[in-house]
């Protein structure tokens, strides 16, 4: 009884493979390898780096939304405000699909990790990507 009661006290993110993990609540898969941490990028290369990249048998990569994003954030944590379960933990910045509404041909959405918070910046800073299918 307590393995059971341990087993649902882990995260809801469970391991596909080295390189990449499941959301259960959401069933996004999430890119996790060294290549999050290692990588940065403007905006249009991170656009080009997901759809090209193929990683545990998956062609089918993107850059999350905002909104996809935030499912990964834990604002309870900080330094990164990332939830459990992820190996590729990096205190900065990503890029996410979600264009700005005031000047989508220049600006887009990134995420910070350090608490969480999302601004729009210019789409020629380099910023880390975690791509999800």
């Amino acid at each position: 009884m307590r393995y059971i009661l341990w087993s649902l006290m882990i995260s809801t993110t469970l391991l596909i493979s080295a390189t990449s993990k499941v959301d259960d609540k959401t069933s996004l898969v999430w890119q996790d390898n060294s290549a999050v941490m290692d990588n940065e990028m403007t905006y249009d290369e991170a656009l080009s780096y997901c759809r090209d990249l193929k990683l545990d048998g998956f062609d089918d990569w993107r850059v999350p939304t905002v909104k996809e994003f935030y499912t990964i954030v834990d604002l309870g944590v900080n330094r990164p405000a990332l939830k459990r379960g992820f190996e590729a933990r990096i205190d900065d910045k990503f890029w996410t699909s979600t264009l700005s509404a005031k000047n989508p041909k220049k600006e887009a959405w990134r995420i910070s990790m350090s608490f969480g918070e999302a601004e729009f910046y210019n789409k020629q800073r380099t910023y880390h990507v975690r791509c999800v299918r």
